[in-house]
This record gives structure tokens, C-alpha cells and sequence, in this order.
């Protein structure tokens, strides 16, 4: 377990990985009022069309307030996949999977139809990430376009159903590159869900560690490698559109949360392999 002194962790009490950005500092707490709950349809779904389904989403959304190097923080507790079992057609999750999926969208905007929208990498996390042909890292511009990748994580997922796991995303710009780090916590995988994360059971492992410097389509297997070009190709520097950070987790029935916050960040000292040094396998 790492150890680490008070001014290594945030107001919930979990580690802080990078440093706050001490010139322009910001640690929001995701508020009951952030998180939504919906059908997610597509196509003509509840219509009964021929090229419907549906899955259940809970979202969690913060816009309006800019993170760029940030360090985005969670903990998890998956009760149960919904099933297909008496379910019309039109709700089955013929296109949307099997498992259990949870997304985490950083330096986006708003996910509706346009050239304004979306712009965002996501950090995928779900147990089928473990299948070599799943992938578990994608770039989103505009949004319905996703250029989906495998990055070979440092090991495989858990099952991470009926258990407490914390997850970390980050993003840093290094020049012209974009440094896009997940970290994942398995230390309160033991507590219940009334429980909840125990902070000093603490041990964050990085997942995966991605430079995007413009030639991730040389790097990785890309979804629709075709059109990976022009602004899509490009590293993202900025915060885009509305200021969008999201937690989305589908097919979940009644996910719990805690300790859910975005955190400006910095590099002051040293060098990114030797801040992450310490949270290697």
C-alpha cells in the first residue's frame, strides 16, 4: 500500500497522484445533482423497429468549468448487469454489449450531433477489456465518430461486479503531446456496498499510459483508421465546447458512487515516469 502525508490527498482523503496546479487550483466534488439516470435509445427504440435497442444509462456530468491537465477521480460499486430476460425487442442490448462498461470523458464538450460537439478522449474501463479484441481507449470527434483502440494495459481487469474499485484518469500536455494515464484502485474490492472505498486500503496501479502525439494510428489498431486524419488526428491541448467531464456507466442497474471529483493538476518536478514510478505493477 502506498503511504502518503496529508498534502498527498484530497478532501476525501484519496491520494493524489499528480500535484495541484498551485497557479490556477480547482477541486470540484461531483454533487448528487451531476448525476442522471435514463434509458439510452437508439435507432427508432420503443417503436419496435427492425434496428432499435436500448441500454440503461447513469451518467455523472460537470460543464462549465475548465480542467486541462487534470487528475478525474472515482469509486465504483456495480450491483448487477441489467438483463435481456422479458425484455421487448427493442430493449435488448443487441448492439450495446453484454457486460458491464464504464466510460470516463475527459476535455469534451457536449455529446450531441455537430462539428461543436464531443472532442473528447475516453477512458474505457469494463471487465471485457481483458478480450484482446476489446478496446479500451478512444478519441471521440464529433460526436457518434469514435476511433476506438487496444492499448495493452499493464494487466488484466477484474470482474468488477459487487465490488468497491476506484478508478483514475489524467490528462497533461507535454509540448505537443498529450499524456493520457489510467490508474486503477482494487484495495476496498473487499468491502461491501454499504461499506463503501476505505481510503486507507489505498493501491493505485497504472492501467495504461498513452501518449497521444499525433500518431496514435501508428501506434495502435484504430477503429475507422480511415478517417483518423485532420483534427481528429491532432493532440488535444484544450478543454473543447462547454467544458464537459463525465463519468458514463451503461448497463448497470443502480451503480453506487463516492468520491467522485476533477482536480487541476501540474508537473512541477521531475518527470511524469518518475511521479508514476511508484504505482507501476
Amino acid at each position: 500500500m502506498q503511504t502518503m502525508s496529508s498534502d498527498n490527498k484530497d478532501e476525501f482523503g484519496v491520494t493524489k497522484i499528480f500535484s495541484d496546479d498551485a497557479a490556477n487550483p480547482k477541486f470540484y466534488k461531483f454533487q448528487s445533482g451531476d448525476k442522471r439516470k435514463f434509458n439510452r435509445h437508439y435507432g427508432s427504440c420503443p417503436k419496435n423497429g427492425d434496428d432499435t435497442h436500448s441500454v440503461i444509462t447513469t451518467e455523472w456530468n460537470k460543464f462549465g468549468e475548465e480542467f486541462v491537465d487534470q487528475e478525474v477521480t472515482g469509486y465504483f460499486y456495480l450491483p448487477k448487469i441489467d438483463s435481456d430476460e422479458g425484455k421487448d425487442k427493442c430493449y435488448k442490448y443487441e448492439k450495446g454489449g453484454k457486460g458491464s462498461a464504464l466510460a470516463i470523458k475527459l476535455r469534451g464538450g457536449k455529446h450531441e450531433k455537430g462539428d461543436d460537439s464531443a472532442k473528447c478522449y475516453i477512458f474505457d474501463f469494463q471487465y471485457e477489456g481483458k478480450n484482446p479484441g476489446e478496446k479500451n481507449f478512444q478519441k471521440e470527434y464529433p460526436h457518434g465518430d469514435y476511433y476506438k483502440m487496444n492499448v495493452v494495459p499493464a494487466f488484466d481487469l477484474k470482474n468488477n461486479l459487487k465490488k468497491w474499485v476506484g478508478y483514475k484518469a489524467v490528462t497533461i500536455t507535454q509540448g505537443d503531446t498529450v499524456r493520457c494515464i489510467a490508474l486503477i484502485d482494487y484495495g476496498s474490492e473487499n468491502r461491501s456496498i454499504g461499506e463503501g472505498p476505505d481510503p486507507n486500503l489505498q493501491i493505485w496501479k497504472v492501467y495504461y499510459d498513452v501518449t497521444d502525439d499525433g500518431n496514435l494510428d501508428e501506434k495502435y489498431d484504430i477503429s475507422d483508421e480511415e478517417n483518423y486524419k485532420g483534427e481528429v488526428k491532432k493532440p488535444w491541448k484544450s478543454h473543447f465546447g462547454d467544458k464537459r467531464t463525465q463519468y458514463r456507466m451503461d448497463r448497470i442497474v443502480e451503480p453506487e458512487a463516492r468520491f467522485l471529483s476533477a482536480r487541476r493538476v501540474a508537473v512541477t518536478t521531475g518527470s511524469i515516469y518518475d511521479i508514476l514510478n511508484p504505482y507501476l505493477p
